[in-house]
C-alpha cells in the first residue's frame, strides 16, 4: 500500500513539475522576447560613439551605380514622323562612395547631416570605356528651350530656329558616354550664359553634371531615441518639413527615411516610406515575399504598381497642370525647371503598353527592371537593394521650328539607372552571428517548454500504467522497471 502511495506521489510530483515549468515558460517567454527586442531597439539608436552611428555615417555595404543609355538608331526617320528605335548600351558601372558629413547630434533626439557622394568608374564591370564610346540621343538643352518657346509667336520661333541652325543645334546629338553623363560645353547654353548669366548660370550640361563629389542637401533625422519607429526618419530636408511642388498637402509630404536605414522589428503588413529627392517626392514600398541573401532571411519590399498609375497620380496631386500622360510615368518637370522629364521603371515595366509599343527596342522584364529592397526584419538592416529608374523626355514637333520636323509626340527613353547594393561577406557573417545569438535567446523558453510538456506526458503515461496495473498485479510494465518504480 505504502509503495503504491509513493508511486502516486511520484506521478503527481512529475505532473506538478511539468505544469509548473509550462506555466513559468509561458509567462517568461514574452518577457525574454521583450528583453531581446528592447536590446535591438537600443542598439539601433543613433548615439554618440555607437556602432549604429558609425555604420550610418559610413555604410559598410558597397553600392554600385550602373548606367544604361538608349542609343537612337534612326534619328532622321524620327524627324520624318517614323517610330523611334533605340538600342540599349551598358552597363557603365561606377562604385558609389557615400559618407555622411557635417554630422551634429542634438539633445532633442535629432541628428543632422549631409550625404556626400562620389563615383569611381569600374572598367571590369562595364561594357566599354565611357571616354571612347559614343551614343546618339536627344539634345536635352535644346528640348528645354523648345519647351519655353511653346507659347511664343511665329516670328520669335522662326528667329530662334535660325539661331539654332547657326549654332548647329539639332534635336539629336552625339557625344561620348562620359560627356553625356558628367558634362560638356553646349553651344546654346554658352550663348545664353554669355547674354543672360542670371538665367543660364552655366555653359555646361550633363545628366549628372555637378553630382560627383557633392551632396543633395541638409537633412534632419530622428535618432530613434524617443520612439524606435522613428529611427532615421527624415524631419526636414534643407530646412523644409514639406515640399512645395505638388498640388496637395499629402503629395508634398516628406515621409520616411532616405532609404539607407530603417527602424528595427519590421512587419510584413507595414509600408516602408522613402523620400527620394531625385524624383522630388516620397514613395512607399510593400511586402512581396520572403527571400534569403547569403544565408540571411529577409523580407522583400517593392514599389507597388499603383504608385505610378494615372488614376493614383491625379487623385494624390502628382499631376502638374493635369499634364499626366499614361500609367507608368511620373511628370517631374515641375521640379526640373520646366524640362519635360518623365520618370518610369526601366523599359516602362509595369506601365501602359502604349509606352512600350511606341518605342522600338523596349523589352520590359521584372528580373532586370523591378525596384526592390531586401531587409532583415529584426534589425531593419537592408542587405540587398536595387533602385531602378528610367529617365524619359516628352518630345513633340513645334510649329516653325524646322529642327523638330514632323516628329511624333512621344515619351522617349534616354537612360536608366540601376543603383544596387548587396551586403558584403564580412558584414553578412557579423550580422548572422548577431542574429543567431538573438534567436538562441528567443528559443530557450521553447526548449524548456518542450521539457515541461515531456514531463507532463510522462506523468500521464505513468498514471495510465498504474491504473492498468490494478487489473494485473503480477505484471510489471517495462516503463516502470526503467524508472525503478515498484508496483507492489
Amino acid at each position: 500500500m505504502m509503495t503504491h502511495l509513493r508511486n502516486k506521489i511520484a506521478v503527481i510530483g512529475v505532473f506538478a513539475l511539468g505544469c509548473f515549468i509550462t506555466f513559468v515558460v509561458l509567462t517568461v517567454k514574452d518577457v525574454l522576447k521583450n528583453i531581446v527586442e528592447d536590446q535591438i531597439k537600443e542598439h539601433t539608436k543613433l548615439k554618440l560613439n555607437s556602432e549604429a552611428l558609425k555604420n550610418w555615417k559610413d555604410p559598410p555595404v558597397p553600392v554600385y551605380m550602373q548606367f544604361f543609355l538608349f542609343h537612337i538608331e534612326n534619328s532622321e526617320e524620327i524627324l520624318q514622323g517614323k517610330q523611334a528605335i533605340v538600342k540599349e548600351v551598358g552597363p557603365y558601372t561606377y562604385k558609389e562612395h557615400r559618407h555622411r558629413s557635417n554630422v551634429f547630434l542634438y539633445d532633442n533626439a535629432t541628428i543632422s547631416s549631409t550625404t556626400h557622394k562620389s563615383f569611381v568608374f569600374q572598367r571590369n564591370m562595364s561594357v566599354g570605356d565611357p571616354r571612347v564610346d559614343h551614343i546618339t540621343t536627344v539634345n536635352i538643352p535644346f528640348v528645354a528651350m523648345l519647351q519655353s518657346l511653346k507659347q511664343t509667336g511665329m516670328a520669335q520661333k522662326m528667329i530662334l530656329s535660325l539661331l539654332f541652325a547657326l549654332k548647329s543645334s539639332a534635336m539629336f546629338q552625339t557625344h561620348s558616354v562620359e560627356e553625356f553623363l558628367w558634362g560638356y560645353e553646349d553651344p546654346l547654353l554658352k550663348l545664353g550664359h554669355r547674354l543672360l548669366p542670371s538665367i543660364f548660370p552655366d555653359s555646361r550640361f550633363g545628366l549628372f553634371y555637378g553630382a560627383n563629389g557633392t551632396d543633395d542637401g541638409v537633412y534632419l533625422f530622428s535618432t530613434g531615441k524617443k520612439d524606435y519607429m522613428d529611427s532615421t526618419k527624415i524631419i526636414t530636408w534643407n530646412g523644409q518639413k514639406s515640399l512645395t511642388w505638388w498640388a496637395t498637402n499629402t503629395s508634398n509630404m516628406i515621409n520616411g527615411t532616405d532609404g539607407a536605414t530603417f527602424h528595427p522589428l519590421i512587419k510584413k503588413n507595414e509600408a516602408l516610406y522613402i523620400f527620394a529627392p531625385d524624383i522630388c517626392r516620397s514613395l512607399h514600398l510593400i511586402f512581396e515575399k520572403d527571400v534569403h541573401v547569403k544565408g540571411i532571411s529577409a523580407y522583400r519590399f517593392i514599389v507597388p504598381k499603383e504608385m505610378f498609375a494615372i488614376d493614383y497620380l491625379i487623385k494624390e496631386g502628382f499631376c502638374p497642370a493635369m499634364n499626366c500622360q499614361l500609367s507608368g510615368v511620373l511628370n517631374i518637370s515641375i521640379c526640373k525647371q520646366g524640362v519635360p522629364i518623365f520618370i518610369s521603371s526601366p523599359h516602362f515595366y509595369d506601365g501602359d503598353q502604349k509606352l512600350v509599343k511606341d518605342i522600338g527596342g523596349m523589352k520590359p522584364n521584372m528580373k532586370t527592371d523591378q525596384t526592390f529592397l531586401d531587409i532583415e526584419p529584426m534589425t531593419g538592416f537592408p542587405i540587398r537593394a536595387a533602385k531602378r529608374m528610367q529617365l524619359n523626355l516628352h518630345i513633340e514637333a513645334v510649329d516653325y521650328i524646322a529642327q523638330t520636323g514632323r516628329m511624333r509626340t512621344m515619351i522617349l527613353p534616354v537612360i536608366f539607372l540601376n543603383e544596387n547594393a548587396v551586403i558584403d561577406d564580412k558584414s553578412a557573417v557579423k550580422l548572422k552571428w548577431a542574429l543567431q545569438i538573438m534567436k538562441i535567446m528567443l528559443y530557450i523558453p521553447y526548449v524548456i517548454l518542450g521539457a515541461g510538456i515531456l514531463l507532463l506526458l510522462i506523468s500521464l503515461s505513468l498514471a495510465f500504467v498504474m491504473c492498468s496495473c490494478k487489473k494485473n498485479k503480477e505484471y510489471t510494465p517495462v516503463i516502470l522497471k526503467v524508472l525503478n518504480i515498484k508496483t507492489h
